[in-house]
């Protein structure tokens, strides 16, 4: 197979306007191909929370473009337009698609199920669209697409899918059809999310057939090839304004009682060479895969590396190409729970819970390097409010379901220079949309009691963390089982320059007494499957993120502002900021001389 990087001959010079246009386009269709996506789509997944991504690779499988896509689904997708190469490269054919989930060949998680389409004129290879979107159900061996004690690929349960052929002259493979509509939960459901991301790669495949027509296959081969250098001109630029450095930084995913009593280490060594160009991160230093779904693979742990990097790049405006993005290079070790899966372990959950651990230790560790846009630790958990549910629904004539709930997520770090935001969701997730409560509890047996910002659950800092948030979720007139992977209960967030580690993470079982009011009956593990049944609640508090500098520093304004939204009692006020408010005015008043001498006071201890 040919490499870009093989290529020899100097292509035909783009002007810098045709670059621009052409860049845009491109851009534009991967957006048309994600909006098909989302309006088309059956799941609450995909066409409520958008858990789903496209992008355009070249003809040597080589990402162009993702601008609407989560950092987790398209960071790596190189990866899987090269293999996609390899594997049948010699066989592609106009009117093929072809099927990916598999996380030992360049997808991140069973879960992903990715469609990959070859875009031809005539007989010439000029694009791959990828669409690439979270199932609600994929077959496991239990209702959940994240089966996190799965010990190995076979325990899971998981269709596994390497890169087989679903359409042949545009037209669907029965045969893989009826294997999924036989082992999913839930077959339409399924089959109206693949017809989805099938019209989505269709469209993007007509138009670029149409830009290639428009501007010639010599012009549009001539873009591809600078797009990469000035990607990869414009990241050397940037990492140019990091100064020279190495730092080690370890971070460590909670245990799982019964299987993994130390948790999973996570542990990073970072270099920075502005010289070069190049930012190293070495994962190699990790245990080996563990019989557990926690498993990294090479997709995840390469977007997990790269966004790490450009979270601490202030600039929007960065090319999203294989030429920018493999100046951030990324080591790892195959059979590592940190680095590339090897069969039979499973990579259930290897979009999440690790994945952020790595994410995070990329852009901490840089803090040992730069203060530059430096940055405490994001929250941790895929708690109760992310839970996949299953059941039947008897408003509905018992009509069986699984779906994902995204909702209550909480806060994203602090940062030098900007409080954490409310929203965060993963720490590789990006794009992610809150489900709609109503639209949710009209779907599905559940009713939402409470989500709120938890008082007083921040990570203080000179730079608040994100706060806590939590949720409680009741059943109607049937039980619901719900399955959730948390984290952050054990090894909450961390501050960082003198900033305040966030809450931990927790989960409760409760009884509902009047319909809405709540008693907590015991403690649930932050990792755990369980039914809720009828007169029933179980409610999840989600770990906050850290906060970044002493807090003693903090603008006394801003703490006033917490603490009349109620996201601080004034007690915290005066104990962890030093501050002292006037409450009797309406909007309250800082006592500025008083401030001054408790925060003299607290800095003397």
């Amino acid at each position: 197979m040919q490499t870009r990087k093989a290529l020899k001959k100097k292509p035909l010079t783009i002007e810098p306007y045709l670059m621009s246009l052409l860049a845009s386009r491109i851009g534009s269709i991967s957006v048309q191909m994600n909006n098909i996506m989302v309006k088309s789509a059956r799941s609450s997944v995909m066409a409520l929370a958008r858990d789903c991504s496209t992008a355009i690779c070249d003809a040597y499988g080589e990402v162009l473009t993702f601008p609407s896509g989560f950092p987790v689904h398209v960071g790596g997708t190189s990866i899987s337009g090269r293999l996609l190469l390899q594997m049948h490269g010699n066989h592609l054919r106009k009117g093929d698609a072809y099927l990916n989930n598999s996380p030992y060949h360049g997808n991140t998680h069973p879960a992903d199920h990715t469609i990959l389409v070859p875009v031809f004129l005539d007989d010439e290879l000029m694009f791959i669209c990828v669409c690439r979107g979270h199932q609600a159900d994929i077959g496991n061996s239990i209702p959940s697409t994240y089966h996190t004690k799965a010990r190995d690929v076979y325990e899971e349960g998981a269709l596994i899918f390497p890169f087989v052929k679903v359409q042949e002259d545009y037209q669907d493979v029965q045969d893989i059809i009826r294997m999924c509509r036989m082992r999913i939960r839930v077959p339409e459901v399924w089959y109206g999310d693949y017809l989805a991301m099938i019209g989505a790669a269709r469209i993007g495949e007509q138009e670029l057939v149409k830009l290639t027509e428009k501007y010639g296959r010599k012009t549009i081969k001539a873009f591809c090839e600078q797009w990469h250098r000035y990607g990869e001109q414009r990241m050397i630029e940037e990492i140019r304004k990091f100064p020279p450095g190495k730092a080690v930084y370890e971070t460590r995913h909670d245990p799982i009682p019964g299987m993994l009593p130390e948790g999973v280490k996570v542990r990073v060594q970072l270099e920075v060479d502005p010289h070069k160009g190049v930012v190293i991160c070495d994962f190699t230093d990790n245990e080996d895969s563990q019989p557990c779904g926690l498993n990294l693979c090479e997709a995840t742990l390469t977007s997990a590396a790269r966004t790490g990097v450009l979270n601490r790049m202030s600039v929007a405006d960065l090319p999203h190409c294989e030429g920018a993005l493999g100046r951030i290079i990324v080591k790892m070790r195959e059979g590592s729970v940190v680095g590339k899966a090897k069969h039979p372990f499973s990579s259930s959950v290897a979009t999440t819970n690790v994945n952020d651990r790595a994410v995070v230790a990329v852009q901490c560790g840089l803090n040992r390097i730069t203060d530059r846009l430096g940055m405490a630790e994001p929250h941790y958990d895929m708690g109760v409010a992310i839970s996949v549910i299953s059941g039947v629904d008897s408003r509905h004539g018992k009509k069986p379901y699984v779906t994902q709930l995204i909702s209550g997520v909480s806060g994203s770090a602090g940062v030098n220079g900007h409080d954490g935001y409310l929203h965060h969701a993963i720490s590789n997730g990006g794009m992610f949309f809150t489900n709609s409560v109503e639209m949710i509890e009209r779907a599905y047996p559940i009713l939402y009691l409470e989500q709120e910002v938890m008082r007083d659950g921040i990570g203080s800092g000179k730079w608040d963390g994100g706060p806590s948030i939590k949720t409680v979720i009741r059943t109607l007139n049937d039980p619901v089982t719900f399955v959730y992977m948390g984290d952050g209960h054990e090894n909450p967030s961390r501050g960082a320059a003198g900033g305040r580690d966030g809450v931990p993470a927790q989960a409760y079982l409760c009884a509902v007494k009047n319909g809405v009011e709540t008693e907590i009956l015991q403690e649930l593990p932050t990792i755990h499957e369980i039914t809720v049944q009828p007169g029933q609640a179980i409610m999840g508090i989600y770990s906050s993120a850290g906060g970044y500098g002493d807090p003693l520093e903090r603008d006394p304004e801003r703490v006033k502002h917490r603490v009349r939204e109620g996201w601080l009692s004034t007690h915290t006020a005066r104990e962890v900021y030093g501050v002292q408010l006037d409450t009797a005015p309406e909007l309250y008043v800082v006592k500025y001389a008083e401030t001054e001498q408790l925060r003299k006071q607290l800095k003397s201890k």
